[in-house]
């Protein structure tokens, strides 16, 4: 572990076109995963920058306002963006092809340093427009916010350039899997299922694992008074403005999940609030939140 990290150091401070040239097949597997856990301890602190950041500069990240079922976001965050990623920002790291063609052995060794750092800071910094840019002094909080993806940058092109394109393109889809998982559980745990039945109304409140049906509401309030709300693929936040609900007002802990709510006599609508939040689906914002 200890001379993989200090090849990726080596590496940083003066990237050579150099692939691994040993015989141990499941090398690559121990860098792969030697670095994994390097980028995960750098993430801690790093997360903790970005928290810190958002105390005094609330930061919106594009993400949140996704609607895709797991499958629909499999494919496209962990399949075809890291693929696409992989191809503009590192296929072109090695000498090979056209390129032997384009640059003299000797002349690709002196610019190669500088392709690598062109490549890991446009990949970084390109990440920047996963935040909705609201003002210009977001342009200054740019690099201290893609921090991580300067980290993961020179991974991957690490890993392109000592084995190839796929472990490259291995170590970005897993990490971007991983970043799902973490910040959406709910979707690849086990379902979480409320079901209440009384005299004065039925409801049932699930988050299927794969939710592929259309997306539908029927919803139906006189006066604050709720008589059905019924949802199939629509996030929470989508639930909380169909019932009129300011968004500052609650804070949603579950995004997604489907709600099927009936009352013949009808109930208040802030008594279906409570049950949400009872439940752990949202919860209400304090002042200073």
């Amino acid at each position: 572990m200890k001379n993989i990290l200090l090849d990726f150091w080596h590496f940083i401070k003066k990237p050579k076109d150099e692939q691994y040239s040993g015989t141990d097949k499941k090398y690559k597997w121990k860098v792969l995963f030697t670095l994994l856990g390097f980028n995960i301890l750098f993430t801690i602190p790093f997360s903790g920058l970005v928290l810190f950041i958002n105390e005094f500069y609330p930061l919106k990240h594009k993400f949140d306002d996704l609607d895709y079922n797991p499958i629909t976001l499999f494919l496209i965050a962990v399949i075809t963006q890291p693929f696409l990623e992989e191809v503009v920002f590192r296929l072109g790291l090695r000498r090979k092809g056209f390129l032997m063609d384009l640059f003299s052995e000797e002349k690709w060794n002196r610019y190669f340093s500088k392709f690598v750092y062109l490549s890991v800071i446009t990949f970084a910094l390109a990440h920047g427009n996963n935040y909705k840019f609201d003002g210009y002094f977001f342009i200054l909080l740019i690099p201290f916010l893609t921090l991580s993806q300067f980290v993961t940058g020179f991974i991957n092109t690490f890993l392109r350039v000592r084995f190839n394109f796929w472990m490259g393109f291995a170590f970005h889809a897993f990490w971007n899997f991983s970043a799902i998982v973490f910040s959406n559980p709910e979707m690849f745990t086990i379902s979480k299922k409320v079901e209440m039945k009384n005299d004065r109304f039925q409801l049932e409140i699930k988050q299927p694992v794969l939710n592929l049906d259309d997306k539908t509401i029927l919803y139906s309030l006189n006066h604050d008074t709720i008589y059905q709300l019924e949802s199939s693929k629509f996030s929470a936040k989508e639930i909380l403005e169909t019932m009129e609900v300011s968004e500052n007002k609650y804070q949603i802990l579950i995004k997604d999940f489907d709600i099927r709510f009936n009352s013949k006599k009808g109930i208040h609508k802030d008594s279906l609030l409570n049950i949400l939040e009872t439940e752990g689906y949202i919860v209400k914002k304090t002042p200073t939140n």
